[in-house]
């Protein structure tokens, strides 16, 4: 069985054309390719909670917990402990992925790490800045806002 993930690219309102939630746009499908796959893959790998997929049950990593539990405001410390032990993870997965597959080192990790932590300044929860770096040596920071704790 193959299996595909949506990928879904924001459009600028003028080039919406109609009243749609999502619009491709296109005449065809886009496939996600270089950097963007890679960052994709490994944020989908992040944020999928660990074991809700029948078919991968392996497959994610424990730090959606966090964002469903009722963790106390002042235990940021744990959940900067969490993230990072998170994001190895998700590395580890990407990188066997990486070895199963057929991808270019544009699409290939090298590395993500938690390069900023705070405390949300909306709400109850955390922001976390990943830096990802692929094999090519072409590096992006994100940011994952507002990751409720509660």
């Amino acid at each position: 069985m193959t299996t595909y993930d949506v990928h879904f690219q924001p459009v600028v309102r003028s080039n919406a054309m109609s009243a749609k939630a999502f619009t491709f746009g296109y005449a065809s499908s886009l496939k996600v390719t270089g950097f963007q796959a890679l960052v994709n893959r490994w944020v989908k790998t992040f944020l999928t909670p660990r074991g809700s997929d029948l078919l991968h049950p392996n497959e994610g990593t424990d730090f959606s917990n966090v964002i469903r539990s009722n963790a106390p405001a002042g235990s940021t410390s744990d959940v900067h402990d969490i993230a990072v032990i998170a994001i190895e993870d998700a590395n580890d997965q990407v990188r066997s992925q990486d070895m199963q597959g057929m991808y270019s080192d544009e699409e290939s990790l090298q590395e993500a790490k938690l390069v900023g932590f705070q405390a949300s300044s909306v709400g109850d929860g955390v922001d976390l800045w990943v830096d990802i770096r692929n094999l090519a040596g072409t590096d992006l920071i994100i940011r994952l806002a507002e990751l409720g704790t509660r």
